[in-house]
């Protein structure tokens, strides 16, 4: 019992350095103070936006991209449709404030690759053809205020950097499944950044990215990362760091959030973070891996020690130093990161938030191991 013991607040307390860790790194990041549109760099800009099945969003996105303070001469939108069955196609053939380019993924893709590539290949294809010097990418079902281009491009020139990582956020949700994912989700995004600029590239989001497409080039885009239907993001930003040591920066300005919506029930939640958790196992960086295994089994642990303290109550100590541990340097980093998005009130609910998160955290590893999950009405295994 004493070596366990040892062992858990040995475990607890490494877990609370890493947080730690993040949140001096967070806090460490000064924001990024865009400029008037008169000092928009004259770079060619393409944005790429793969798209399957988008006929309730893309008008939206389209709207958006047409209200961008970016000379239009200078930027270009590419939508890639992936086999999309519905209007997708068509609504974007008929947009008609910005001039976008439509290209059809069958007319590219080797329809004997697997499926779980496509999304790498709808990029890669793009990219392909673009004329931007610089790409963006983000999603169809994202939203963005008029100055996303132009931040990003300023931020890329001052700060002498071939990829950034832009922030994402979620719409507002009221219910208490939506409040978990906001809160569990700019955690992530503080995570990233945190992490970016302290040289550690372990986390980004595809919905808000932008890179030189030479330094895309270079790496040979996603060449050997196709084996997985996600990562088309941090496994290119871990190839583009190596490759580019010091040239890697996060975006830390309102005016680049890209915002996008929340799982609208528990079962689209859970095969979203069952996608997001299954390219766990495919990390070159295998200190990701060990930082993932770490928290797994602090969170283990503590639901360990929780049941086992009904039957004797030192475990039941243990627990509760674990969790005041971890409900502390959480609810230090959560505000911190809060405070940019502006969600400071969702730290009211950090006290289920966190007893829910534990029992997320326990099961969605080994649920990700052993079964396939479902995106964009394709089933993955």
């Amino acid at each position: 019992m004493i070596i366990y013991t040892y062992s858990i607040y040995i475990l607890s307390a490494l877990y609370g350095a890493l947080i730690l860790y993040f949140y001096l790194g967070w806090k460490a990041l000064k924001e990024f103070n865009s400029k008037s549109p008169d000092t928009i760099p004259g770079v060619r800009v393409s944005v790429i936006v793969p798209v399957r099945n988008e006929a309730d969003h893309i008008i939206d996105l389209l709207d958006d991209l047409a209200a961008q303070q970016y000379p239009h001469s200078l930027m270009e939108v590419i939508i890639v449709d992936d086999f999309s069955d519905d209007k997708t196609a068509d609504l974007v053939r008929g947009y008609t404030k910005l001039q976008v380019r439509l290209i059809h993924l069958a007319d590219y893709m080797d329809p004997s690759l697997p499926r779980q590539a496509h999304k790498k290949i709808a990029i890669e294809t793009a990219v392909q053809l673009a004329k931007g010097d610089w790409i963006i990418t983000t999603d169809a079902d994202c939203r963005m205020g008029p100055d996303w281009v132009s931040t990003t491009m300023q931020y890329a020139k001052e700060s002498d950097v071939v990829f950034v990582a832009g922030p994402v956020g979620l719409f507002y949700d009221t219910s208490f499944l939506g409040k978990f994912q906001t809160l569990d989700f700019i955690s992530l995004v503080g995570i990233a950044a945190a992490s970016i600029h302290n040289g550690f590239y372990n986390l980004c989001n595809g919905a808000n990215l932008a890179y030189a497409k030479a330094a895309f080039l270079e790496v040979d885009g996603y060449a050997n990362a196709k084996h997985t239907p996600s990562g088309d993001d941090m496994m290119l930003m871990h190839k583009i760091g190596k490759r580019f040591p010091g040239k890697v920066g996060f975006l830390k300005n309102r005016q680049a959030i890209v915002r996008t919506f929340t799982a609208p029930d528990f079962s689209t939640f859970w095969q979203q973070r069952l996608r997001w958790t299954s390219k766990a196992g495919h990390y070159e960086d295998k200190r990701i891996t060990v930082i993932l295994a770490m928290a797994y089994l602090c969170n283990l642990t503590l639901a360990f020690n929780v049941m086992a303290g009904a039957f004797h109550p030192q475990f039941l100590h243990l627990a509760m130093w674990q969790f005041l541990l971890k409900i502390g340097v959480d609810t230090l980093f959560a505000y911190s990161v809060a405070r940019f998005f502006r969600t400071e009130q969702l730290l009211w609910n950090i006290l289920p938030m966190q007893i829910l998160h534990i029992i997320y955290i326990i099961a969605i590893a080994p649920a990700s191991l052993i079964g396939g999950f479902e995106w964009k009405g394709r089933r993955y295994s």
